[in-house]
């Protein structure tokens, strides 16, 4: 964006300070613009549920969504039309950092983010590793919210340590989107595995690492063949993995010379949630997708071959030895724990860890912001 641009936008934003807020409009956001998923998808079918005369309002980013519903009107992020949505909206709901904006004093912003809770330190706890431009975006974003949601005591410490979120709400609900996991049926998994392009009789793992401060593609050197080959011999079947990259590199998936007999690209796929219900496994490596999937009480693995130059980038909030997800940090590792995996013993671990770390999601998240939202439109 271009200075010229930058100094319109903002003047817009100036000018639409003075129009009047309605009511009953809800801007909702996704990954700047991405596509129609993650948590402020839950958040607004729980509310279209409801009824309450709603102008639901979802940005996109130009590239057309098949997947959001009628009941939207989409809007361009970052053109002049975005802005007006914005300043005019009761309610704003997002799951990433805003950039600049101007928020009344009669306008509500919920801050979904984008993860629960997380292994790999992040914000503030590695302030001295981010772009000063994000850190100044985060800092505006967290002056802006006015309520969080969070899925454990974990995870609401980390948003007043590392969130530069020290007094707001925080609502311990569970996250929207992770109450799929809890409400779905057959006829969903067999709708989903359509669209994705899984074919009938063959089982999935889910193969979802997270992204490097470089963005190479180097360490994600899972053997695909090897893998499903240990997953035949472990546990029978056909089996097929299902790559999805994190959202900040999922473009370069069209980089990866990917075997069509053993993988399937699901990077585009927009909703992780719904890849979840149609996977049996997992294997990630620091993401904290592997806390969402665990409340299927499936089996989940991490792969890292590149532990001690990622402790060095990010570290973490708690050590890889104490989660009850066995670790590989090579292809043979790799294959040799699918084969040998013990799942009573995986099953007592998975327990223990959920107990410990107190997590609330219960499959009624989505309920619990959107009543939040309704008290704050009246």
């Amino acid at each position: 964006m271009n200075l010229m641009t930058r100094v319109l936008r903002r003047a817009f934003w100036i000018i639409c300070k003075f129009l009047p807020v309605k009511k009953n409009k809800i801007v909702f956001q996704s990954y700047y613009g991405r596509g129609y998923g993650d948590n402020p998808k839950y958040i607004a079918e729980a509310l279209y549920k409801k009824g309450n005369n709603i102008d639901f309002v979802w940005v996109v980013n130009g590239i057309e969504d098949p997947n959001l519903p009628s009941y939207f009107r989409p809007v361009l992020f970052r053109g002049f039309h975005y802005i007006y949505e914005m300043s005019t909206a009761k309610i704003w709901v997002d799951n990433s950092r805003k950039e600049f904006c101007i928020k009344k004093r009669n306008q509500y912003y919920m801050q979904t983010w984008h993860g629960g809770f997380t292994l790999k330190k992040i914000e503030k706890s590695v302030e001295a590793e981010l772009e000063s431009n994000y850190v100044r975006q985060a800092k505006l974003d967290a002056k802006l919210t006015d309520v969080m949601l969070s899925n454990c005591t974990e995870l609401t410490d980390i948003y007043r340590k590392d969130f530069w979120y020290e007094n707001g709400e925080i609502l311990e609900c569970g996250l929207p989107r992770n109450d799929r996991l809890f409400n779905f049926t057959q006829s969903d998994v067999e709708s989903i595995r359509r669209k994705v392009g899984i074919p009938d009789g063959v089982h999935c793992l889910l193969y979802a690492p997270t992204f490097r401060k470089d963005k190479g593609l180097k360490a994600y050197d899972l053997d695909y063949k090897g893998c499903c080959e240990a997953l035949e011999k472990r546990f029978g079947g056909s089996w097929k993995i299902l790559l999805r990259l994190h959202p900040n590199i999922f473009s370069k998936s069209n980089d990866l010379k990917l075997d069509g007999e053993y993988v399937i690209n699901a990077s585009y796929y927009p909703d992780i949630q719904e890849l979840y219900v149609v996977s049996d496994l997992l294997i990630t490596d620091y993401s904290s997708v592997i806390f969402d999937f665990m409340l299927l009480d499936r089996p989940a693995f991490l792969y890292a071959n590149d532990i001690s130059d990622y402790m060095q980038d990010r570290g973490f909030y708690i050590s890889l030895s104490d989660l009850p997800f066995p670790l590989s940090e090579n292809n043979a590792e790799m294959i040799s724990t699918l084969e040998n995996f013990d799942r009573k013993e995986y099953d007592i671990g998975l327990e223990n860890f959920r107990k410990e770390q107190k997590f609330f999601d219960n499959g009624s998240a989505s309920e619990s912001a959107a009543e939040w939202i309704l008290n704050h439109m009246k």
